[in-house]
């Protein structure tokens, strides 16, 4: 999954707990990421062909901040709440900034935050059950999202004023391992330390518990080219990088990379879909709308010989996770206003209330 960031600035019922993080099986609960910038088509000149063009450097006016006024925090709100397709975890982008000059200064005043705290408190207020995760995504071996776990404590502890303006957790989008899946033992067990610092801090949270999530791709656990690479032992464990890494965070998304079945399904399984089950962690499918290559991978509208690439196949999708054995997963939306409820499409209609 690439940052996007982008800087222009089941027939079954389960339910599962993880740290504060319920998950239910039960009925359309989805999450979905919210980058900090999203296709605008509310924007004069912004229309289906600058869409499906999808040129943030060509057309940067285009792609406008995803929360920072309330008429965009509505769009989203609206978007969580359509009815039969709910998302109530979302992972939200651009807290970084904010949160670290609170933490600097030592202060919780100031418009930002509280502009922060009103968004917090709107979110959960018009959104039930809804759960809104600080998202960071520096993506480097070093994992120096490690560092920045602090500045949600410091505001969840200091700064929130209620239960409903608290962040109610911490995902990342750290993509690194992927350049050293299949190499010696040391800088994996390395990267997985250095994960496991970002449980370490966020459980030095005073005022309830601050669960942390983690986006995986399907084949971190997985060696083409050497499976004796595959295994290793970290933490006591012999095990491959996609368990390690379940045991680590509460909860996880699997960059599954593909549109149609049964790689969806098998890819789940390769990153350690049934293993998550097992240990209760909850675990989610990853699936792009953005555009992006070989077209397989993402439901842009776009020309391409597999699957549909159309919101109403995205969804007929989800609702096939129990038929392909992977029912007690819960779909993933990357992401929103990129497409999914941008209206740039008459196949991706605007979800606005």
């Amino acid at each position: 999954m690439a940052n996007m960031n982008i800087l222009i600035g089941f027939s079954v019922f389960i339910i599962g707990y993880s740290d504060g993080f319920i998950f239910s099986t039960s009925g359309a609960r989805y999450a979905m990421y919210v980058w900090t910038y999203g296709f605008d088509i509310s924007v004069p000149g912004c229309d289906e062909n600058k869409f499906l063009t999808w040129d943030n450097h060509k057309n940067p006016e285009c792609f406008t901040h995803t929360w920072d006024t309330k008429a965009k925090r509505d769009w989203l709100w609206s978007t969580c709440n359509m009815q039969g397709r709910n998302v109530n975890v979302i992972f939200l982008s651009d807290f970084h900034h904010v949160l670290k000059d609170a933490y600097n200064a030592g202060s919780c005043s100031g418009s930002s935050i509280l502009n922060l705290r009103t968004a917090m408190a709107e979110g959960h207020e018009k959104v039930n059950g809804l759960k809104i995760y600080a998202l960071f995504a520096v993506s480097d071996l070093q994992v120096s999202e490690q560092g920045l776990v602090k500045y949600v404590v410091y505001y969840n502890d200091h700064c929130a004023h209620s239960q409903a303006e608290k962040i109610d957790g911490v995902a990342i989008n750290n993509e690194a391992y992927a350049g050293i899946k299949c190499t010696d033992d040391i800088p994996r067990k390395t990267y997985l330390t250095n994960l496991h610092n970002i449980k370490v801090e966020a459980s030095k949270q005073v005022t309830g518990s601050l669960p942390v999530h983690y986006s995986i791709s399907w084949h971190w656990g997985h060696c083409d080219t050497n499976v004796a690479l595959e295994n290793f032992t970290w933490n006591g464990k012999t095990a491959n990088a996609a368990v390690h890494m379940i045991d680590i965070f509460d909860s996880i998304d699997v960059q599954v990379g593909y549109i149609i079945y049964p790689q969806i399904s098998d890819r789940m399984k390769i990153a350690g879909y049934d293993y998550a089950g097992s240990v209760g962690k909850p675990i989610f499918a990853t699936f792009y709308t953005e555009k992006d290559l070989p077209c397989q991978i993402t439901f842009f509208p776009q020309s391409c010989t597999k699957g549909s690439h159309t919101e109403s196949e995205m969804f007929r999708i989800f609702d096939q996770f129990d038929s392909h054995g992977i029912g007690n997963a819960k779909p993933c939306i990357h992401y929103f206003r990129g497409i999914y409820s941008s209206g740039a499409n008459h196949n991706w209609p605007a979800h606005r209330g």
